[in-house]
């Protein structure tokens, strides 16, 4: 409430109607008039101040809406980058490991193939030894 009206109201005497002059109800009229004049102007200028104030919201909200969509699209992206990377290094894993496998079959057939050259080259210097030691 503005008290600068307020007080003009107060000091003509409020809406005391036992006055007995007509200008003393003529002054007391026309102070209730300037009073609800400014508090309708302290209204319109509320009025005013919420609308700035709801088109500001407005504007911040449009803002970090703006800001929550150009994230969302960056870390879309950034997880689909990544997918693809992980699927690669997969692939690139799954070549590796079929490699080595076959490189572990190779070498175990060679063992195998070794072992049994090592058993005949045994047998063939027992044969010897035992051929040395009959002569």
């Amino acid at each position: 409430m503005n008290t600068t009206a307020t007080k003009t109201f107060q000091k003509s005497g409020g809406l005391n109607t036992t006055a007995t002059s007509a200008s003393g109800l003529k002054g007391k009229i026309a102070a209730l008039e300037d009073y609800i004049a400014l508090q309708n102007e302290e209204i319109a200028a509320q009025r005013q101040e919420i609308e700035a104030l709801q088109a500001e919201k407005n504007s911040i909200e449009s803002h970090y809406q703006g800001q929550l969509t150009e994230l969302k699209k960056a870390m879309v992206g950034d997880v689909g980058r990544l997918q693809e990377e992980i699927k690669r290094v997969f692939a690139q894993q799954k070549a590796e490991n079929s490699r080595l496998q076959q490189q572990i079959t190779t070498l175990k057939g060679e063992k195998t193939s070794l072992q049994q050259q090592i058993l005949g080259l045994q047998r063939r210097i027992q044969e010897i030894e035992e051929q040395i030691g009959s002569e």
